[in-house]
């Protein structure tokens, strides 16, 4: 029986649109917005602040000197412009206070920075309705590494049998599965998902 579900973050709970975030970092850059997202997401300067080896000012750094940011640009504006790619969604919050009156004990699973985690504590939703976050940056491991749900597990007393994970990532899905989570893959409007947590949750 389904006791517990476990929220990914990025494109299930909230959207994340980097393209918004590279238009306005290569502002202040001679590079073209396209070449920004190359050089700032996927590699170790993004795996990086989203394992807490470095921290956001750091962070800022490293991506100032890859995309030859101007002179002038500073941490402040850096700050709210990468914050620019995440976008809260109402369904995101209907979907955690849905679950939460199935009776089913919520968590957030993210891979995610400093920086891109204040916007979970910015809504009041995604923050109080959770029992606790599990991100990335915290843990110093990312999704797929089993650690993640490992160590929510570890937290709370629940069998992995007992929970239903949701992401929007294949390979993060197939992890959770091999530990022994129900998993469901989800993408931002392709179906109703709380219906689809009611109806797991009621399985038997």
């Amino acid at each position: 029986m389904i006791k517990a579900i476990i929220f990914d973050y990025g494109n299930v709970l909230c959207r994340v649109d980097r393209s918004v975030c590279n238009r306005m970092l290569a502002a202040h850059s001679r590079l073209g917005a396209e070449e920004v997202g190359l050089r700032v997401w996927g590699g170790d300067i993004e795996r990086d602040a989203e394992t807490g080896r470095i921290d956001s000012r750091e962070h800022f750094q490293r991506i100032k000197a890859a995309i030859g940011g101007e002179d002038g640009w500073t941490y402040e504006r850096f700050a709210e412009e990468y914050m620019s790619a995440i976008q809260p969604r109402q369904e995101g919050e209907e979907l955690l206070l849905g679950a939460r009156t199935l009776g089913l004990r919520c968590f957030i699973l993210s891979n995610t920075s400093f920086l891109h985690a204040r916007s979970i504590f910015a809504n009041e939703v995604f923050c109080t309705v959770p029992e606790f976050h599990a991100l990335s940056f915290k843990l110093g491991w990312m999704k797929p590494d089993p650690r993640c749900w490992d160590w929510i597990l570890e937290r709370t007393g629940l069998q992995a049998g007992e929970c239903l994970y949701v992401d929007d990532v294949a390979a993060n899905c197939a992890a959770a599965e091999a530990l022994g989570f129900r998993a469901v893959r989800y993408e931002i409007g392709e179906y109703d998902l709380l219906q689809a947590v009611k109806r797991i949750s009621n399985e038997r």
